[in-house]
């Protein structure tokens, strides 16, 4: 690939990794920010905390279930910025915002657990939210919240990145030339 296509390609995945981003940077939605502040939750906690999970369950998606290897990268690069703005403005946020990626990063690490990978997140939510020994119905919301979370994140990923397509008369490991 030549060096002016290789920009050419290069910006068109920044492009789509901006729009990806788009949808995880919206407002978490009223019910849960609701849902949190009827357990004691601050608003600008809750608040924070959800957007938080968002944008950590978009990486987690982009990473595991993009079709190029390279779209995680290219949305922590397009979302790198926006942390840095945020932190000018609010002093802790971007370390929060490291402290609460670790966390989500650990949970989906634990092996031999016996939560599933969208509870331990949810337990990670819940913990940043102060509430650190969560009842059933907390941490089945939660674990709702997340679901729905990467399902739209997936639903972005496919409409931005587009979805695979392989050949029905060739098994995909045969591709592998």
């Amino acid at each position: 690939m030549g060096l002016w296509a290789e920009w050419r390609a290069q910006r068109e995945r920044s492009r789509r990794a901006s729009t990806y981003l788009s949808q995880l940077l919206r407002s978490p939605e009223h019910a849960d920010i609701t849902w949190l502040l009827s357990h004691g939750v601050p608003e600008a906690v809750a608040v924070r905390e959800l957007t938080f999970a968002k944008r950590a369950i978009g990486l987690v998606v982009a990473e595991r279930d993009a079709l190029d290897d390279r779209t995680a990268s290219d949305v922590a690069h397009q979302l790198a910025p926006v942390i840095s703005r945020e932190a000018r403005a609010t002093v802790d946020l971007g370390r929060e915002w490291g402290e609460r990626w670790r966390a989500y990063t650990a949970a989906l690490a634990v092996r031999g657990n016996v939560d599933s990978p969208a509870t331990r997140l949810a337990r990670v939510l819940l913990g940043g939210a102060s509430i650190h020994e969560p009842s059933a119905a907390q941490l089945a919301r939660a674990t709702q919240f997340v679901h729905e979370t990467r399902s739209a994140a997936n639903v972005a990923l496919r409409d931005v990145f587009g979805v695979a397509s392989l050949p029905d008369d060739i098994r995909p490991s045969a591709l592998r030339g």
